[in-house]
């Protein structure tokens, strides 16, 4: 089945986000995001790699991120046909929209794929509620709009890869000493806060 990609625009996008990142859902056909999604290994290997929290709460990726932030996950497959790869690393935001929602449908009017965005602004969170599809002028108009809140993830000093870096690096150390819920909660909530001046006066 062909997929129609987006318009590739040039350079980074408003978010900061690589054409590459930006174009990851259409960049792999439909039936094969589906064999994805169907491969009870590989979903095993994703929910073991993401620290979930409560309801209504970021759930963060453990694993490897990439330039802008976003969980790297290397997904293995049923091969649909002989000339399709054993496993491909997709980015992990969106293999968490594919399992809870399924693939999104192209847009009815452009034909094009939609983009998975982070309500949360949280580049690695993996919490289905907080991903939406949408188009890349939605995505923009929100990033646009949220960045100006100083409290937000967007104004982190760090970038979104640091901002990631230090939330993933936070919770593997708390986990490596056994540290309970509440010592962990408390290592994010001091990391998140370290790259947002605003938010860091707050706390401490």
């Amino acid at each position: 089945m062909t997929v129609l990609a987006r318009p590739r625009a040039r350079g980074a996008a408003a978010d900061g986000r690589s054409r590459a990142e930006r174009d990851q859902l259409g960049r792999i056909p439909r039936d094969l995001w589906e064999a994805l999604a169907a491969d009870e290994e590989a979903r095993s290997r994703y929910y073991g790699k993401v620290y979930w929290r409560g309801p209504g709460q970021c759930s963060y990726f453990l694993g490897a991120l990439s330039s802008g932030g976003h969980g790297r996950f290397r997904a293995g497959t049923r091969r649909a046909a002989a000339d399709r790869p054993g496993s491909l690393v997709v980015p992990a935001h969106i293999y968490s929209y594919v399992l809870s929602r399924g693939v999104p449908a192209p847009d009815p009017v452009t034909g094009y794929l939609p983009v998975i965005r982070h309500r949360c602004d949280e580049p690695s969170c993996q919490a289905a509620g907080h991903l939406a599809a949408g188009s890349p002028a939605e995505n923009i108009r929100d990033y646009l709009a949220r960045r100006r809140d100083p409290y937000s993830p967007l104004n982190d000093r760090r970038g979104p890869r640091g901002r990631a870096v230090a939330i993933r690096n936070a919770i593997l150390a708390a986990l490596a000493e056994d540290a309970s819920a509440g010592q962990i909660e408390a290592a994010i909530e001091r990391v998140s806060a370290a790259g947002i001046p605003g938010a860091q006066q707050l706390l401490f």
